[in-house]
């Protein structure tokens, strides 16, 4: 799998309430369903910024796939 694959997860979790609500509940499952396997799932599944910048480019990293999901059930607004 491409990086691209793994930063294109994080944007769409940091833009989809729903999925990152099933991230947070089964992250293995979300993964599964989308094809991201090897180091790309062990970054992803750190949650780590430093990891995940590093991984996925550093300061070249795609515009928002930094934007990270929130480890409890806080919203957006709350944040």
């Amino acid at each position: 799998m491409a990086k691209s694959n793994a930063a294109d997860l994080l944007v769409k979790l940091s833009g989809d309430p729903a999925l990152r609500a099933r991230f947070q509940a089964n992250p293995g499952a979300v993964m599964d369903e989308y094809g991201i396997v090897g180091e790309d799932r062990n970054v992803l599944s750190s949650g780590n910024p430093e990891r995940l910048r590093s991984y996925l480019g550093g300061s070249d990293a795609p515009p928002g796939c930094l934007v990270l999901y929130t480890p409890d059930d806080k919203t957006d607004d709350e944040l």
